[in-house]
């Protein structure tokens, strides 16, 4: 499988969102694509600023150098960007 379901948990916007992101991807490239994607369906409610993104049930903080498929994110992930 090259794809994961996550969610991600907006709290600035108080929106969830559910996205497929792939596995062999750096996570600051994942960072990028997920702060796009929740802007663009958000209609531009999300400002533009570098957010940080931690597991919701470990409280773990991905860094932007290590690959999707090394970062311990699985299907079903809950992450939290603030």
């Amino acid at each position: 499988m090259n794809k994961l379901l996550i969610s991600v948990e907006v709290p600035s916007i108080e929106q969830n969102f559910d996205l497929f992101i792939p596995i062999n991807k750096k996570m600051g490239t994942i960072k990028q694509y997920i702060t796009k994607s929740i802007r663009e369906l958000s209609v531009g409610v999300l400002k533009d600023k570098n957010y940080l993104f931690f597991d919701i049930d470990t409280g773990v903080k991905y860094g932007n150098n290590v690959y999707v498929k090394d970062s311990g994110i699985k299907n079903g992930t809950r992450i939290i960007m603030v």
